[in-house]
């Protein structure tokens, strides 16, 4: 009887180290990736393991595209009523405005982006995204200036031949 008691308690150890080392593999493998090390994959790879959403393309030749929580209404809304009509520039065309469109990234109009003109980062989004008539429907349009710039997904977006073109990294 004894022997028996030793294999039925061996038996339930090695079942219990084998349950917790799959418990633990699985837990590993379904860890979601740093943002280190998700910006460190190629491009091919973000897109794989980028996750189910809406994304933005800011600018054509953009070389980020955006994961959003906002609709493309919200966005046309907050460029066309809030940003449009509601901030205050300062002389040199910068503001103190600052957005995250719904991204997980700051985007501030405090830096200029391009000094000649005074365009802060939202507003060089702003003048490219107000030329775009895939935007802005009521204006006319340059057939080089038009894009996708909203995306029901991120395979939706890697179809998109300015995304394939210019897009390095994934903000998720």
């Amino acid at each position: 009887m004894n022997t028996k008691i030793k294999w039925l308690i061996s038996l339930i150890a090695a079942a219990v180290v084998v349950a917790g080392g799959v418990s633990y593999g699985i837990y590993k493998h379904n860890q979601p990736l740093s943002d280190e090390a998700f910006n460190k994959l190629e491009i091919d790879k973000q897109f794989e393991k980028t996750p189910a959403g809406h994304y933005i393309h800011l600018r054509k030749d953009d070389p980020t595209l955006y994961r959003t929580t906002w609709s493309a209404k919200q966005i046309k809304n907050y460029f066309f009523n809030k940003y449009n009509i509601g901030v205050k520039t300062r002389a040199d065309g910068t503001t103190a405005e600052k957005t995250k469109l719904g991204t997980n990234h700051l985007f501030d109009n405090n830096r200029l982006v391009d000094k000649q003109q005074g365009y802060g980062g939202i507003g060089r989004i702003y003048h490219e995204t107000y030329g775009n008539n895939k935007f802005n429907s009521g204006i006319t349009y340059y057939s080089d200036s038009v894009y996708n710039w909203y995306f029901k997904s991120p395979e939706q977006a890697q179809k998109d031949p300015d995304v394939k073109e210019n897009v390095n990294q994934l903000v998720r």
